[in-house]
């Protein structure tokens, strides 16, 4: 487990789904960072959230050390992010907004 002093920054992933498509596509996305965990560079945790009072809205929080890591693994030449792009691509009504964030203080117990 990593000690949240070595994450920095945060991406988060608003996925706007069509109806019905929830289920479907976090189990696309759990399957996806099970294949990558511990293979990419800086990240250092995720988090896959479901609204409770919106079933069309998904969040991803992807974990971070570097902003460079970061900012690399989102870039247009990653081809396994592209690939999971393309295979959720049907399940969205829009295309996901994504915003970055530097950590002030993080604590989990």
């Amino acid at each position: 487990m990593k000690h949240s002093s070595e994450i920095k920054y945060v991406k988060l992933n608003v996925v706007r789904l069509k109806e019905g498509k929830r289920g479907q596509n976090t189990e696309l996305l759990i399957e996806f960072f099970e294949k990558i965990n511990g293979k990419v560079k800086g990240l250092n945790g995720y988090a896959i959230m479901d609204n409770l009072g919106d079933p069309k809205e998904t969040i991803v929080l992807t974990l971070w050390e570097t902003k460079e890591d970061m900012d690399k693994y989102y870039g247009p030449e990653n081809k396994v992010l592209s690939a999971l792009v393309l295979k959720t691509k049907p399940n969205f009504e829009r295309v996901p907004e994504r915003k970055d964030y530097v950590i002030s203080k993080l604590d989990i117990y």
